[in-house]
């Protein structure tokens, strides 16, 4: 996900991990709560944070919530805090608690490493939140994709969407994973259509499966608004054939790199 303009306003949120739990074979959930967090002004939908943790050899964070990005740059490459993109999947006010779903399977980088070996009581900041998913006022259709990176973010544009759309809009939702055992439970309206497509032994981000399948709707330009959230080849793919065959304009479509094989 792509730095924007602003980033001098955007809140670095000093907290620790409350608890972890493996939520699929491939999946962690780790969850966020207390300190600064009390403060945590949410974006809705597909918003996502930037987390902050200890380097190699540290225990403790190198940055505290006066963090930016420049100081980053200035900083010994060895106490520069290590982190991904996450979204959050859940924000608990009553609490000031936030759910991160991190995927460890076929993605090792630094957010898989830290999901695996953290622990509750083990420091953490999170640089956000940010949004992508604005759709415009009059969409009546939505055509939501991803792979098990942007899952979780379909899920909460979901549940979104369930609180606050007309009973006939129409949502598609098209996601690839690995297998049966990868799937997770997302919200069903009346007009809404998931269907989930399995690669089986292919390594995530080498499939046309997306794409083919986002080439099968039959999808009119008018009142569509289509988000994805996956490989960066993909999402490149599936924007090009969104705008150039189906004829959808920018502000209708948001296909985000989750991350680059």
């Amino acid at each position: 996900m792509p730095l924007t303009e602003g980033l001098a306003r955007i809140t670095t949120f000093i907290t620790a991990v409350t608890a972890t739990a493996q939520v699929g074979p491939n999946m962690v959930q780790v969850t966020v709560g207390g300190g600064d967090l009390i403060g945590f002004v949410p974006l809705g939908a597909d918003q996502f944070v930037y987390v902050l943790a200890p380097p190699a050899g540290h225990d403790q964070l190198t940055i505290d919530r006066g963090f930016t990005w420049t100081q980053y740059e200035s900083m010994d490459v060895t106490a520069r805090p290590v982190g991904a993109y996450y979204t959050v999947r859940r924000w608990r006010p009553a609490v000031a608690e936030i759910d991160l779903v991190v995927v460890t399977s076929g993605h090792d980088g630094e957010g898989a490493r830290w999901a695996t070996r953290v622990a509750a009581g083990d420091p953490v900041a999170l640089w956000g939140p940010r949004r992508i998913f604005d759709p415009p006022a009059d969409t009546e259709r939505f055509l939501l994709v991803g792979d098990e990176t942007g899952v979780h973010a379909i899920a909460a544009i979901l549940d979104e969407l369930a609180d606050e759309l007309p009973g006939d809009a129409v949502i598609d939702v098209i996601v690839e994973v690995g297998g049966e055992c990868d799937e997770v439970p997302l919200r069903r309206g009346p007009n809404t259509s998931i269907v989930w497509k399995h690669r089986g032994d292919a390594p995530a981000g080498t499939t046309r499966t997306l794409l083919d399948s986002v080439r099968g709707l039959h999808v009119a330009p008018e009142g569509v608004y289509a988000w994805g959230g996956a490989e960066s080849r993909v999402m490149t793919s599936i924007r090009r054939h969104v705008r150039d065959r189906v004829g959808l304009v920018a502000e209708q479509v948001a296909m985000t790199a989750y991350w680059r094989r």
